[in-house]
C-alpha cells in the first residue's frame, strides 16, 4: 500500500508540475468568473494542506501560509506578503521529496482522530493523494480558461 500511495503522489505532484509549465505570475493570478480562486491559490492550498495533514506538527511553512491558503480562504482576502508561485513551485518541489521520505510503518500508524473510513496514516495519505489530484484539475480548467482569455 506505501509503495502505491507514493506512487500516486508521484503521478499526481508530476501532473501539478506539468500543469504550471507556461504560467507566468500574472496568469497565475487571474480568477475568471465562475470561479472562487486563481491558480496561485490552488498551488499554495496543495502545499498548505500536505504539510497540515502529512506532517503534522512538523511543517515546515510559514505560519501565515494558514490566512492566504486554508480552506475557505480567498485570494481576493489577502494580498499583502502572499509568497509568489515561483517560490510556491519550489516549496512544492522540496515537500515532494519529504513525502517520498516519509517512513513505510508510519503509513500503518492509527490517527490520533480517526475519520470514518480514515483510521490510519496511510489511509488519510491516500485520502490526500486524492484531494491534490483534484486540485490538479482545478488548475489544469484555470489554465485552459485563462488562455483562451489570451492572458
Amino acid at each position: 500500500m506505501v509503495n502505491l500511495i507514493k506512487q500516486q503522489f508521484t503521478l499526481t505532484r508530476q501532473g501539478v508540475m506539468q500543469a504550471l509549465e507556461g504560467v507566468s505570475p500574472e496568469m497565475a493570478d487571474v480568477i475568471p468568473f465562475g470561479f472562487n480562486n486563481n491558480i496561485r491559490w490552488q498551488v499554495g492550498h496543495i502545499l498548505y494542506a500536505g504539510e497540515l495533514h502529512l506532517f503534522p506538527g512538523k511543517g515546515t511553512l510559514p505560519a501565515e501560509y494558514a490566512n492566504f491558503f486554508d480552506s475557505g480562504t480567498r485570494p481576493r482576502q489577502s494580498k499583502e506578503g502572499v509568497p509568489s508561485l515561483k517560490i510556491l513551485i519550489a516549496e512544492l518541489k522540496e515537500q515532494y521529496v519529504r513525502i517520498q521520505n516519509i517512513p513505510e510503518e508510519a503509513f500503518n500508524e492509527k490517527l490520533s482522530r480517526p475519520r470514518p473510513g480514515l483510521e490510519t496514516f496511510g489511509e488519510f495519505a491516500a485520502m490526500m493523494a486524492y484531494h491534490e489530484a483534484m486540485h490538479l484539475g482545478q488548475i489544469q480548467s484555470l489554465k485552459r480558461v485563462v488562455q483562451a482569455k489570451g492572458v
